[in-house]
């Protein structure tokens, strides 16, 4: 689409700062700035007041943000579909396990102590622990020797560690069924320092302890499961390994081992990889970006020095990224036997639930009521826009933290951004345009800036009166200024993308980024055909027959293939 009457104040680039001054400081370990650090004049800024500048005013700006999360808490009017079966906010385009698989891609690219909305300002908790992108850290942690209670033991007699932990899942409405196969992740008990024992006595021990990398893979119910399907994967993929690899003698035992492991988990990331290149990013990318960025040597804009350690830029990890968020539905249908609403499957974990571990049969995911497999109708995701479902508003997942009390997801999300230090939408545009003006040319909300407030404008306004009580002040600045990623979703319901997919904003620095990282990890272990990466430890093909694996549909069939779970009950697929 053509520049809109595109003003050149609008792309206007690198303001200079008064003799003297020079740009705070507004990072924090692991973390940058997308684009390099802004100067003070390109900040975000609210009521004209940079809030890196002047920390007494991010009082003021929990009270905006918590006025704007109101005015968000009201529902979008979407256009219907052509299908009548369709619920006008569903988005067909991107089946439900695409929203945990970013999910899972967001906690495999960024780990804190703290999250920032809650710390209040920038500093060692809210450091980033990862240092190496999309390398399944969530999932292998340190490996079998630095990690090794992630790790089963490969045989009675045999204290070599190859294969991921996976636990049995229990049955509820069927008690009397045969077996419990091991289709939930690990879970433990454990004693209690203080006393406390959460269990109920004689009967079901609490399982307090997901043996999981990153904890927040047992943040509920999906997210749970998805780490054991690819758990099942690596550990087919051992499998696999074991059948063709050359035999070696006892001495040689934990080198096997070894190198079996590092092949399977090679194979694994590469397939996860390419997936993430060109099935997730395809779904939720603007399709003029995605074809920019998905070729084999995409022109990158945001390249930090190659000596410097790898870092997630905020504008990513605080801004644009948080788009999944939208995309929650308020119910999912699990599998044959259940659908369960948002609240109850946020709170089905070993934290908040451990006497209801491991998972029952009514939660154990069927793979095609999350992706199209076989022709099936899986939970379609929302369409992206300012509107979250209600169950990310629980009082009692996303509680109040300060004077606000204002609860849920979505005033965390705005806090944070707002407080970190962040290009503001408008220089950012502008730095874009500098570099690539034929994206900017792609929506008149990036290209004219006079559209562009004056459509905020016009949405804050619009129910402010029922939702949030914005003031007319707040109007202003909010339109002038709006915080990344609120305007990243509101950027993506524009009639252009009616929520199907990112706008080019958001599009922009979500590819920048994982492309970015999939650059990064291509130079490494993980890249090549899995022919070549198993070149790499042995003299032999062992994935010889190994279908290409390019969606999450067909991950899920080969995974069902790999582990025996064709026919498996509960059903897999």
């Amino acid at each position: 689409m053509a520049m809109r009457g595109a003003h050149a104040t609008s792309l206007k680039v690198r303001e200079t700062e008064p003799a003297g001054k020079c740009p705070v400081a507004s990072t924090a370990p692991g973390f940058r700035h997308f684009l390099g650090t802004p100067l003070a004049s390109q900040r975000f800024r609210a009521f004209g007041i940079d809030p890196l500048q002047s920390p007494e005013h991010v009082a003021n700006i929990r009270g905006l943000m918590h006025r704007l999360s109101r005015r968000m808490d009201a529902e979008i009017a979407w256009p219907p579909h052509n299908d009548a079966s369709l619920l006008r906010w569903e988005n067909p385009g991107i089946p439900s396990g695409y929203t945990y698989l970013l999910q899972f891609i967001a906690h495999d690219l960024v780990q804190s102590a703290i999250p920032l909305s809650i710390a209040g300002q920038l500093g060692a908790g809210t450091s980033n622990a990862r240092r190496t992108p999309l390398r399944l850290e969530g999932l292998y942690g340190s490996g079998p020797v630095g990690s090794p209670h992630l790790y089963a033991l490969d045989a009675p007699n045999d204290d070599r560690r190859t294969k991921l932990r996976l636990g049995r899942m229990r049955w509820k409405e069927t008690p009397h069924a045969s077996g419990c196969p091991f289709r939930d992740i690990a879970r433990a008990k454990a004693e209690n320092v203080t006393g406390i024992d959460r269990g109920i006595a004689g009967q079901r021990a609490a399982l307090t302890e997901a043996l999981v990398a990153d904890p927040r893979n047992d943040d509920h119910a999906i997210i749970s499961q998805l780490t054991a399907m690819f758990a099942l994967l690596h550990n087919g993929l051992v499998d696999l390994i074991r059948q063709r690899e050359p035999a070696s003698g006892a001495s040689a035992r934990f080198g096997a081992a070894y190198r079996r492991f590092l092949c399977a988990q090679d194979a694994l990331t590469s397939i996860y990889h390419t997936v993430i290149r060109r099935d997730a990013m395809r779904r939720v990318l603007h399709p003029a970006i995605y074809a920019a960025y998905s070729g084999s040597n995409p022109r990158l804009m945001d390249q930090p020095s190659a000596a410097s350690e790898w870092q997630i830029p905020f504008e990513f990890s605080h801004g644009a990224f948080r788009f999944g968020h939208a995309m929650v539905r308020p119910e999912y249908r699990i599998n044959d036997l259940s659908e369960h609403d948002l609240s109850n499957t946020l709170e089905k974990n070993s934290i908040n639930e451990p006497v209801n571990m491991p998972l029952d049969e009514t939660w154990i995911v069927q793979w095609s009521r999350f992706f199209e497999i076989n022709g099936s109708r899986p939970n379609f995701s929302r369409r992206i826009g300012t509107y979250l479902s209600d169950g990310l508003g629980s009082d009692h997942i996303f509680p109040s933290f300060d004077g606000t009390e204002r609860v849920g997801l979505l005033y965390r999300d705005l806090l944070g951004a707002t407080i970190a230090g962040m290009w503001s939408v408008d220089a950012l545009i502008a730095e874009i345009a500098a570099r690539r003006p034929e994206f900017i040319a792609l929506s008149p909300l990036l290209g004219d800036r006079a559209w562009r407030v004056g459509q905020l404008r016009e949405w804050l306004s619009s129910a402010s009166a029922a939702y949030g009580g914005l003031t007319s002040a707040d109007i202003e600045t909010l339109s002038n200024d709006p915080p990344l990623p609120f305007f990243i979703l509101f950027e993506a319901m524009q009639p252009e993308t009616n929520g199907f997919h990112l706008g080019p904003l958001g599009s922009i620095i979500v590819a920048e980024v994982i492309f970015g990282a999939l650059a990064i990890a291509r130079s490494g272990e993980a890249s090549g055909s899995l022919a070549e990466l198993s070149g790499k430890h042995y003299p032999t093909d062992v994935f010889e027959g190994v279908p290409g694996i390019e969606c999450m549909a067909r991950l899920a069939e080969f995974t069902a293939e790999i582990a025996g779970l064709q026919q498996a009950v509960p059903a897999f697929l």
